[in-house]
């Protein structure tokens, strides 16, 4: 099959379908469809503020599916990743009660029954499995609600996609589930270059045993569809014969995956509809809505998905995305969309693309991106001064951020994107670290448009705080005058330890004026210079900015003569780790103390809980090691022995595949690592307390 030549844009289309359905059906999910008819009719829109919740939340739907996916690339195995690696992919990235999963414990999430079975060594796909877990329990949703992204990797070829969502699904579940993740993924993948929704219908259903109860599922319910003409009187027969009161467990598969099909009979080229209908039905109304909303955002196309309703503007493409590995907590749907896609055009053997605009951070490359920026409206001042959207450059060579702007001496436009996850109370846990740090430079490419009086345009950065909004830093203001080319920097600043929280454009005049800005593009350059004295800031009993896999979280014990941060497990190996995958050749340095632990250290080239090389002391030895998949190797070691809280500093170089590290200047330990190339740095403790202060990353 030769390359689609719009396959990236469809891709972004399926994301936008899945997060859209997430956010519209998340409010009231667990609902039945009485309770929504009594409330709002029809659910036709988004009605999270009717529900007073914030409408971009963490949620398992989303995380799983851009999570499990990235097993591919780091198998290095691709469309021949084995089945176990899957659920290596979980362990790597999973931090038990904090991340993806919602974590209702054993026998109660089917999810988090896997996790506990691979977490004591059980490999998939037996981690998912009827024989182990139960048919009830292994036949629950969420196989199906986590597969979209391996229809989006294999365009044209549901069979392909059927295999690797077998692979992926397994880790958690069995039998039915297993068959409507397969389904869901192949209809996925067919939708790439079939647009018809019943040949769909017939291509998912044709990957799985005819014998199956999904199959019954869907030759029902295509029956009833075609006899009935009414949805809710489809649903009533839905109700009767595959309904919740006849399945056990919290949210089986069966009646939802009935409503789904449902939703795609009677909506097939429509997807407002498609969500109005899913959303009315009720039961597990995100995940329905995501499922049915990816494979109708690809009939329909990037381009109908607001013919009805303005879906894309409130959501403004943000994701947030939390793992053990913080890089893309705070992400948007393009960002992901194109990660998909490069791992699609891999499995598919078509030639990669270069990355849009020379590899920019931000780039707004396909209609409607606007990569999370949003006007700020938190304040009077800022209300309404400013209207977001996706247009092309006046010169017409590509499309851009545009900022429409009103402003006066008591009026300004802020126009920003997230850097790290709001503190939003979504039902799931947030772990993210900053893409941008202090001895970063942001640089914006823009062009002015019509501008009236005098204004003026500059980047800022926000950084957190423990109340309030945080401290505001803004780079050289530029006055706009029409048509003229811009180029606004911010060189990042320390500002006592506390991360970056969100980027974005300053509009301001001293008398009223308005016009347009464009910005092109938007990049970031420079190595993280950054230090913390006391240890990274402890703000409500975490640190913000870092990912923490962590039993115990505090300040100095009551002996400790310097102000010292600790950190704990009380079982098996924590982290405390900041940085990105985009951090490659640098210099970590820490003083550390083992309060009570069996092994303690600092650690770099960070991937995830499975995936690091650190330097660490015993109890009578330092270790360079390599961890890989729920296996240390020594890379080399000395002897070494400390006292219970004594303070040592440690030292990792990474330069390359050449790694150093040392002890108080007096140990050296050098080996080299081709594995990993990138990561962030931070401390390792297993199975007690480990103290830390005097932290610097430099390059």
């Amino acid at each position: 099959m030769d390359a689609l030549r719009d396959y990236e844009q469809q891709v972004y289309a399926a994301v936008l379908g899945k997060v859209i359905g997430v956010y519209m059906g998340r409010p009231f999910e667990g609902w039945c469809k009485d309770a929504l008819e009594k409330r709002w009719g029809r659910v036709d829109r988004y009605v999270h503020e009717d529900c007073g919740k914030p409408l971009v939340v963490p949620d398992d739907d989303i995380s799983g599916t851009l999570t499990f996916i990235r097993a591919l690339a780091d198998s290095g195995g691709y469309a021949e990743t084995p089945a176990e690696f899957f659920g290596d992919t979980w362990l790597n990235y999973l931090i038990e009660g904090k991340t993806v999963l919602w974590w209702g414990g054993l026998g109660h999430s089917t999810e988090h029954t896997a996790y506990l079975r691979l977490k004591h060594g059980v490999r998939a796909p037996q981690s998912g499995s009827i024989a182990l877990n139960g048919r009830t329990v292994a036949e629950q949703i969420g196989a199906q609600i986590f597969i979209d992204a391996f229809g989006m990797v294999a365009p044209g070829d549901p069979v392909l996609a059927a295999r690797l969502a077998r692979r992926s699904a397994a880790v958690s579940h069995d039998g039915e589930a297993v068959h409507a993740a397969v389904v869901v993924a192949g209809m996925v993948s067919a939708a790439f270059v079939e647009k018809d929704m019943q040949t769909l219908l017939d291509v998912g259903i044709g990957l799985v045993p005819a014998a199956s109860l999904i199959a019954q599922v869907h030759r029902d319910v295509r029956a009833w569809c075609r006899a009935d003409g009414d949805w809710r009187r489809t649903y009533e027969r839905i109700n009767e014969r595959y309904g919740y009161s006849l399945y056990g467990g919290n949210c089986h598969v069966i009646p939802n995956h009935a409503i789904m099909v449902m939703a795609w009979c009677y909506a097939p080229s429509d997807f407002h509809l498609a969500q109005t209908i899913i959303n009315t039905a009720g039961w597990d109304t995100d995940c329905n809505a995501a499922n049915v909303g990816s494979v109708s955002a690809l009939v329909v196309g990037l381009e109908r998905l607001c013919e009805a309703y303005d879906f894309r503007t409130p959501l403004a493409d943000r994701i947030v995305l939390p793992t053990a590995e913080g890089t893309r907590g705070m992400t948007d749907c393009l960002a992901e969309a194109l990660h998909i896609a490069r791992l699609g055009r891999r499995l598919m053997g078509w030639p990669a693309l270069p990355p849009p605009k020379d590899g920019a951070w931000h780039h707004f490359a396909l209609p409607g991106a606007v990569h999370g920026y949003q006007c700020e409206e938190q304040h009077l001042e800022n209300r309404g001064a400013a209207v977001v959207t996706n247009a092309p450059l006046p010169a017409g060579s590509g499309l851009a951020l545009k900022l429409d702007f009103q402003t006066s001496a008591g009026r300004t436009a802020r126009v920003s994107t997230p850097i790290l996850p709001p503190d939003v109370q979504g039902g799931y846990g947030i772990q993210a670290t900053p893409r941008l740090y202090p001895g970063m430079t942001l640089r914006a490419e823009c062009v002015a448009g019509a501008v009236s009086g005098a204004a003026q345009a500059r980047l800022f950065v926000r950084f957190a705080a423990a109340e309030g909004e945080g401290k505001i830093v803004c780079g050289p203001a530029q006055a706009l005058l029409p048509g003229a080319t811009l180029v606004l920097t911010l060189a990042i600043p320390e500002s006592d330890g506390l991360p970056v929280r969100d980027a974005g454009f300053e509009i301001s005049s001293p008398k009223t004026a308005g016009g347009t800005l464009y910005c092109d593009r938007v990049t970031w350059s420079g190595t993280p210079t950054l230090g913390w004295k006391d240890g990274p800031p402890l703000l409500r009993g975490t640190f913000p900015g870092w990912v923490v896999d962590a039993d115990i979280v505090r300040g100095a014990f009551s002996d400790d003569r310097e102000v010292v941060r600790h950190a704990g497990k009380n079982e098996g190996r924590g982290i405390v780790v900041t940085g990105t995958t985009d951090w490659r050749d640098y210099t970590f340095v820490a003083r550390v103390k083992i309060h009570l632990a069996d092994q303690a250290g600092i650690l770099v080239r960070y991937q995830g809980l499975e995936r690091y090389v650190a330097l660490v002391q015993t109890r009578d030895r330092l270790q360079l090691i390599r961890r890989w998949y729920g296996r240390d190797t020594v890379l080399a070691a000395a002897p070494s022995a400390w006292a219970w809280d004594e303070l040592h500093t440690l030292r990792l170089v990474c330069r390359g595949t050449h790694i150093t590290g040392s002890c108080d200047g007096a140990i050296l330990l050098a080996a080299e690592e081709s594995g990993l190339d990138s990561g962030g740095a931070g401390f390792l403790f297993e199975r007690g307390i480990m103290g830390f202060r005097d932290v610097q990353v430099s390059g």
